[in-house]
């Protein structure tokens, strides 16, 4: 099982080619400068891993079939026998009923009465020993299959993590290091917790062993030194995994410089394993997630100088693309505004008669290089729309017309009465975003161009309010109607709030009237910016950044009186680290139920109240015997770890796939 190269993410071509090949040529650069990718070892040496542990994790799979197939047939056997059973019980009861009196028959009775017995005490428990013999194989391969598989996630994470210096622009290889040591950050604690459980095991016998009675007195002082030296070792692993563990966003949080001094130091550290011949997993993967985290513990001005080693000088191209994919369209018209105004200064810098022949030479480069900049920015809502219009087209949902326009269901406008179309119309932009929500709600509409950048958008009257939540939420504007006009329908308020935040940053609530009356005055008091519409059905549509989400959260509860949640032993759970974590949900008479048993039990937990979404949570060496019996636990062995996982496995295969392996 090869690990593929990472292909190339960009699906629009370069303004000009030779940038393309420019970006290419620093690619390649970043390759030669990381000495692991350039000595051709470690990457083979992945490979080779990974086809090891997908094959072991293969085999274990079949195996984990082959016992599921015989729970079935023997669950089909005491079913038969059962049934057999039953048969010969009705049979004694006709027989006892009608002629048991006569001497004949109370031999088949009692021939009866024993072979019935035979099959209730002898035949179906045997038979069921051999089910739990098989499910307690399944519980063992199951815990197996997932340690290998924490090997396995660890050996794509680190694979993804080197192929992801070689990309030549800065925002991509960022975005690929930070997920892929993110993955690497969670492999490389699963494995660490895998090694510590196997330990924890292992004291258990030794302690089992030490307390046994027969167990003398010289075999104690033996045992005594092994429970040490298991007992240093679970505390070393510990501390590993504590130091090292991470939130999922930790990458994804960081900085552009912390990112880029990560992936220096993280490279250097793998070349001179690499190069001292340390090529064992564990080491490697531990190596380079303690190297990249080292970058916690720099100072700012450190920071920035190792990340200027590795970043690479891209053009302002490369800043332009990541307005146009990233921005919102606010950020779009200030770039272009900036620009054309930047153009008109350059412009007059160019045609001066007083400035040296360098200075008018380098004028006429920039001027040049800012005017393709502008193309650019001027082709991003060309772009959206022809994308959004081939999707339509190939689905056979819109047409062409001879006048270089387009149509989009046109069937249904023409099907639809005249004095029941309402039309809207907009710019081609914005008629992509709302046609978008349009078909999302399933509200039906035609649309077609009407002139230069466009568009007028039809439908049904009856459609209308729907039409007006799609193109409040989607462009910031409603429908100019009579009735939207009307004092109490479709109120706006702080409209221009809306529009001025980006389509990610937009955090909004529909709540009743004068639920939202309470809400806004608190966000008044708060001085928290925000905007609203009023709507037909007495409910308000309230929007505010993410950024106020929080507050606007903590508002809504007072004003709902939703009761405060209770927790208990928070600082057990924050201490916790999230793979040693096992939280079971519950409602809330049974967690405070549950905490009480397990305070009497002494099993250290933390709990939280909070109606029909209060937990309860242990860590994962407590959780048998917090919540489950042993019969219980075979029971689920068979039904979620057992049957269940093929499935599973098959989907975690084409997850794996997607991370680089095939």
């Amino acid at each position: 099982m090869p690990v593929q190269e990472n292909e190339d993410k960009r699906t629009t071509e370069q303004p000009v080619a030779d940038e393309e090949e420019i970006r290419r040529k620093q690619s390649q650069e970043q390759q030669d400068k990381f000495g692991v990718q350039k000595s051709g070892k470690l990457l083979p040496f992945l490979n080779a891993k990974a086809e090891h542990h997908q094959s072991r994790i293969d085999s274990i799979i079949e195996k984990i079939a082959n016992q599921t197939d015989k729970i079935d047939r023997n669950e089909a056997k005491i079913e038969a026998l059962s049934a057999k059973a039953d048969r010969l019980e009705d049979t004694n009861r006709m027989l006892k009923a009608t002629i048991g009196n006569l001497p004949g028959i109370s031999i088949i009775i009692d021939k009866n009465e024993k072979r019935i017995q035979a099959i209730r005490e002898e035949k179906i428990p045997k038979r069921q020993k051999k089910i739990d013999r098989n499910q307690e194989k399944i519980f063992a391969l199951n815990k197996k299959r997932n340690r290998i598989t924490h090997k396995l996630n660890r050996v794509v994470a680190l694979n993804d993590t080197i192929k992801s210096f070689s990309i030549g622009f800065n925002k991509e290889r960022r975005e690929v290091f930070a997920d892929a040591m993110t993955r690497l950050n969670t492999a490389t604690v699963d494995c660490l917790s895998d090694k510590k459980a196997i330990l924890e095991t292992k004291k258990q016998a030794i302690l089992d062993t030490y307390n046994d009675p027969a167990t003398s007195t010289v075999d104690k002082l033996k045992l005594g030194e092994q429970l040490k030296n298991v007992s240093e070792r679970i505390s070393a692993l510990e501390n590993k995994i504590m130091k090292i563990a991470r939130p999922e966003t930790h990458y994804s949080e960081q900085s552009n410089e912390q990112l880029d001094a990560s992936m220096k130091m993280t490279g250097d550290k793998l070349d001179q394993m690499v190069q001292d011949g340390t090529m064992d997993m564990p080491t490697l993967a531990e190596g380079a997630v303690q190297t990249a985290q080292e970058v916690e513990t720099l100072d700012k001005s450190k920071v920035s100088e190792i990340a200027n080693q590795f970043h690479i000088v891209e053009d302002d191209y490369n800043m332009i693309d990541g307005i146009i994919n990233n921005g919102s369209k606010e950020d779009i018209d200030k770039a272009r505004a900036e620009l054309r105004e930047g153009i008109k200064n350059m412009e007059s810098l160019a045609e001066s008669p007083f400035n040296s022949e360098e200075v008018h030479a380098a004028a006429v480069d920039e001027l040049s290089k800012m005017r393709k900049q502008l193309e650019l920015l001027d082709s991003a809502d060309e772009i959206e729309v022809e994308s959004w219009l081939s999707e339509m087209l190939d689905k056979g949902d819109a047409v062409l017309t001879d006048d270089g326009g387009f149509k989009i269901n046109p069937d249904y406008y023409k099907g639809l009465p005249r004095n029941d179309r309402h039309v809207e119309t907009m710019t081609e932009i914005q008629a992509v975003e709302v046609m978008s929500a349009l078909a999302t709600a399933g509200v039906q509409f035609s649309a077609a161009t009407k002139g230069e950048n466009k568009v007028g958008i039809t439908v049904s009257k009856a459609d209308v309010p729907a039409l007006n939540d799609v193109m409040y939420a989607a462009i910031g504007k409603i429908t100019r109607t009579d009735t939207a006009k009307e004092k109490d329908n479709y109120q706006m308020i702080n409209p221009e709030y809306y529009a001025s935040l980006g389509k990610e940053d937009k955090h909004t609530r529909v709540e009743p009237i004068d639920t939202a009356r309470k809400i806004v005055a608190e966000l008044q008091k708060k001085n928290i910016p925000y905007s609203a519409v009023v709507r037909k059905n007495d409910t308000v549509a309230v929007t505010v950044s993410k950024a106020n989400a929080k507050i606007y959260k903590q508002i809504e509860s007072a004003v709902k009186g939703e009761r405060a949640v209770e927790f208990v032993n928070p600082a057990f759970f924050k201490e916790l680290p999230k793979q040693e974590r096992f939280t079971r949900r519950m409602n809330e008479e049974q967690a405070r139920k549950k905490s009480a048993e397990l305070t009497a039990k002494g099993v250290e937990h933390s709990a939280v109240f909070g109606g029909e979404k209060s937990a309860v949570t242990v860590a994962k060496k407590d959780s048998q015997r917090a919540f489950f019996s042993r019969g219980k636990m075979q029971r689920d062995a068979q039904r979620i770890s057992g049957r269940g996982q093929q499935q599973k496995s098959q989907q975690t295969t084409k997850k794996r796939n997607n991370q680089g392996l095939e």
